[in-house]
């Protein structure tokens, strides 16, 4: 594992290797063979988990551990069920809402392990990758943008990073998650004026406001209807506007509730909601091949870019 020309994944592997030795082979697994944009745009990430860490009480280590956390303790008795049952352990919102969103101390351990994971999961990094790469560089000058669910801000600070880009709206169902996405983006030292706004995307509002572009990353496995979601964001899209989807294939979790067993079912979720499929892509969880995680079952991050008939 060559991390010599990306110095700050270096560092936070070694740590991440001191503080839990028998990850070592998986992270191995994990930067063998990543491409080499996917590996500088890893740095660049691992550059922003750095700024973000200074932020916690723990630091990086806490981020580190939550990580651990987040594998051992949070996925992994969700994946022998998983593998036992061929379903996801729970298929209503209310019980994810039990279960996990209501409960902030594990909730807060849970964002901080995923944020861990964008740049140590070959998967995620790579989706992320391609989002910067082969989405946002589609937008027409001036584009307005839409995230529904920005969670830890991210994608949106990486949006706003896109010269010519117009304007930023992020929306979310909990006030709770518009503070923590707000702090992140002041942590990070956005610029760029992005409007986090209350508004739960089913809700029966008029479609006064149409964009661009709107972003769904890792939404549609927590809905009951995600074919639904994807018609109210098709209603917010102006003619010949962009959606970008990213939902996880076989990726059990305690609030995944919907099962895409395919990068197929995904595209064909977006074309079900009226949507134009231009564009699609599929990243198998690190260390196996495509086939390997189609055969198996394992899980996959499949992206789809929708485009609204102009």
């Amino acid at each position: 594992m060559d991390l010599s020309s990306t110095p700050r994944v270096a560092q936070m592997v070694n740590r991440m290797i001191e503080i839990w030795p028998e990850h070592k082979t998986y992270l191995e697994r994990s930067f063998a063979d990543r491409d080499p944009q996917v590996m500088a745009f890893t740095e660049e990430l691992a550059k922003l988990i750095e700024v973000l860490a200074k932020d916690i009480p723990g630091g990086m280590d806490e981020l580190l551990r939550d990580y651990r956390y987040l594998c051992e303790t949070i996925t992994l008795p969700e994946e022998i069920n998983f593998r036992r049952t061929g379903k996801y352990r729970l298929s209503k919102f209310e019980d994810a809402v039990r279960d996990v969103y209501a409960n902030s101390e594990y909730m807060r351990r849970y964002m901080n392990g995923l944020l861990i994971s964008n740049a140590f999961w070959s998967n995620h990094a790579a989706s992320m990758c391609w989002y910067v790469n082969n989405y946002l560089t589609r937008l027409p000058p001036g584009a307005n943008h839409l995230e529904i669910g920005p969670g830890h801000g991210v994608y949106l600070y990486l949006a706003t990073q896109r010269p010519g880009i117009g304007k930023v709206v992020g929306w979310d169902v909990s006030e709770q998650s518009i503070k923590n996405t707000r702090h992140a983006l002041n942590t990070l030292g956005v610029k760029h004026p992005v409007d986090l706004v209350l508004r739960d995307l089913f809700a029966d509002e008029d479609s006064d406001v149409a964009f661009d572009s709107i972003v769904m990353s890792e939404i549609l496995e927590h809905l009951e209807d995600p074919l639904a979601a994807l018609k109210s964001a098709r209603r917010h899209l102006k003619p010949g506007g962009y959606v970008w989807i990213n939902v996880p294939a076989n990726s059990p979790a305690p609030d995944h509730i919907y099962l895409v067993d395919s990068p197929e079912a995904a595209c064909e979720l977006v074309k079900e909601a009226g949507l134009n499929v231009v564009d699609w892509a599929a990243f198998p969880m690190s260390g196996n091949t495509l086939e390997k995680a189609r055969k198996r079952k394992l899980a996959i991050s499949c992206l789809v870019l929708g485009q609204k008939p102009a």
